[in-house]
């Protein structure tokens, strides 16, 4: 399977190895998208795929709009990763669920680079294709 979006074989290594798997595994089972931010105007331009599965209706889109669905104990840290990388030049990463509803988790890793300060980030977003259903007895994979 390829991906929608094609990345350089190097950004999705980097993603691979964010997420520990190789890199066929990522293209088969994660959405694997460029995104860039202005940081002027704080607005980012997510890929089609992975604005849908974000919940955003379309790009531009604001950063709470990106972590609305985030799990909320994640927030701070998504937060201070997009901020840090506001100031000086600076490599990013991180990891995350989307949580589509009560019980379902959608992995995310993200990494990024800040071009200049007030400039923009470039970055990718690998976004699971199937949701997690946790629930005391095992979990269970969702479409």
């Amino acid at each position: 399977m390829s991906l929608k979006s094609p990345l350089t074989a190097s950004r999705l290594a980097q993603v691979a190895e964010l997420a520990g798997m190789d890199c066929r595994e990522i293209e088969t089972a994660f959405v694997c998208e460029e995104w860039s931010a202005e940081l002027s105007t704080g607005l980012l331009r997510l890929g089609t795929e992975t604005a849908l599965l974000h919940g955003i209706a379309g790009p531009p889109c604001g950063v709470m709009d990106l972590i609305r669905l985030y799990d909320p104990a994640d927030w701070a840290k998504v937060l201070q990763a997009l901020e840090d990388a506001a100031t000086p030049p600076v490599t990013f990463s991180f990891a995350t669920t989307i949580r589509p509803g009560p019980g379902l988790y959608r992995p995310v890793f993200c990494f990024g680079q800040s071009e200049e300060a007030g400039g923009t980030i470039n970055g990718t977003f690998a976004v699971a294709r199937l949701c997690v259903e946790m629930n005391a007895e095992r979990p269970n994979l969702l479409n």
